[in-house]
């Protein structure tokens, strides 16, 4: 009997993140990044639709033993996220007329078609840390 090859999480969380990604293609983004890293912190995708660049927070869960996706952006995350952001900024800040910080979540829960369920909130967080969602 084989052994079942166990997933990491950092397997788990570029799964989520390629769905998310191919979720926001389908919608006009453009992905600029994947895995942004810098000393201050990550972020998962930086996207782009028409002037207004977008920091993407992706969470993915199968289930919500632990909380839901949207539950698990905790404030440190947003902090680290937005000093992510204003590094990245430094470099670019004349070739966009807006940014804002959104939020993916792929499942636990599942579409009628019985994929994962995807969320986009946009403008989810701001830079200071205040969640809107």
């Amino acid at each position: 009997m084989a052994k079942s090859k166990k997933v990491s999480s950092y397997q788990k969380g570029q799964k989520g993140e390629n769905r998310a990604a191919a979720y926001l293609r389908l919608r006009g983004y453009r992905v600029l990044e994947r895995n942004y890293r810098v000393p201050q912190g990550e972020i998962d995708l930086i996207v782009r639709k028409g002037d207004t660049l977008v920091f993407v927070e992706v969470k993915a869960r199968k289930h919500d033993s632990h909380g839901t996706a949207l539950e698990a952006v905790s404030s440190l995350k947003v902090q680290r996220v937005s000093a992510a952001a204003a590094l990245y900024l430094s470099g670019y800040a004349d070739s966009y007329s807006a940014c804002r910080f959104d939020i993916v979540t792929v499942g636990p829960e599942k579409n009628f078609l019985g994929f994962l369920k995807i969320q986009h909130f946009e403008n989810a967080f701001s830079a200071g840390g205040v969640f809107n969602v």
